[in-house]
């Protein structure tokens, strides 16, 4: 049992740090391409993927496998239009720092909706990852700009995406199908909103190719499918906390390779979120 949870919690932290790595790539991505076009082929790749390894197990789909993929996809899908958005408009550390506030809504949401009861311990750790983000959002200057502001809506879109894929998962789904459904939904909505809202054309650059393939196969498929598998085994407030450290990873990545800075009130922020990750975890 001990093990088990181990592996799931080291799981989701190489997939916060994954996540962490492809802000930067997405934000000079969307240079070249719009975001829910972005989004159509990021997810269409991992779509494809998925339908390759599950195959003939696609037409035995349960009810819950697509009614909960419909609505996790549903929410999937608003946070990472919500985040496109945003990032056209703010930095990759600060989008990465807001994303994360999901962590503060999880627990908040579980209480709200009775859904379960959350530890002391979690909500310390909360409180840390709050002072932590606050240190990290402040001093990059500039208050809150648009982007900012969009943002904040994909932090709701992951929180609630988090929840539902917790009631789901614990009523016996099974992990590819779920989450085929899931990206399938994303890829399709992606892809008409696409058509709609969307007129600029694509640069087919060599960092949009680079960006599709990095995010469509390592942080959508590999990453759902480690976070899904997790889920079964970790509560949601457990699962949030741990992605809090998402942006500690984006602001290092971004810092180093996309020649953003972050002031030394930012690195001790990124140090408190990691404080929280720790010890939120160690219970």
């Amino acid at each position: 049992r001990l093990n088990k949870k181990l592996t799931a919690q080291i799981g989701l932290i190489l997939v916060a740090i994954i996540w962490g790595v492809t802000f930067i790539l997405v934000k000079q991505a969307l240079n070249d391409c719009p975001p829910f076009f972005f989004a159509t082929l990021r997810f269409g790749l991992a779509t494809m993927l998925t339908i390759a390894l599950i195959n003939r197990k696609l037409f035995q789909l349960t009810h819950n496998e697509i009614t909960g993929g419909l609505v996790c996809g549903f929410f999937l899908f608003l946070g990472y239009g919500f985040q496109s958005f945003g990032l056209i408009h703010t930095t990759a550390s600060k989008s990465a720092f807001i994303t994360s506030v999901s962590v503060l809504l999880v627990p908040i949401f579980l209480v709200t909706c009775n859904l379960q009861k959350v530890k002391w311990r979690i909500w310390i750790a909360v409180l840390l990852a709050t002072m932590g983000l606050y240190l990290l959002i402040l001093p990059s200057g500039g208050g809150l700009n648009l982007g900012d502001i969009l943002t904040s809506g994909c932090a709701l879109g992951f929180a609630l995406h988090i929840i539902a894929q917790d009631i789901y998962i614990k009523k016996e789904i099974r992990l590819l199908p779920f989450f085929c459904v899931q990206s399938g939904f994303v890829t399709l909505f992606s892809f008409i909103n696409a058509q709609i809202f969307e007129s600029s054309a694509i640069i087919w650059s060599d960092r949009l190719f680079s960006a599709i393939i990095i995010t469509g196969v390592l942080a959508t498929f590999v990453a759902f499918l480690v976070m899904i598998w997790a889920q079964k085994i970790l509560n949601p407030s457990e699962t949030a906390i741990i992605f809090s450290g998402e942006p500690v990873a984006a602001a290092l990545f971004a810092t180093t390779f996309g020649g953003e800075i972050l002031g030394l009130w930012g690195w001790i922020g990124g140090g408190l979120v990691c404080l929280a990750v720790m010890y939120g975890e160690s219970g």
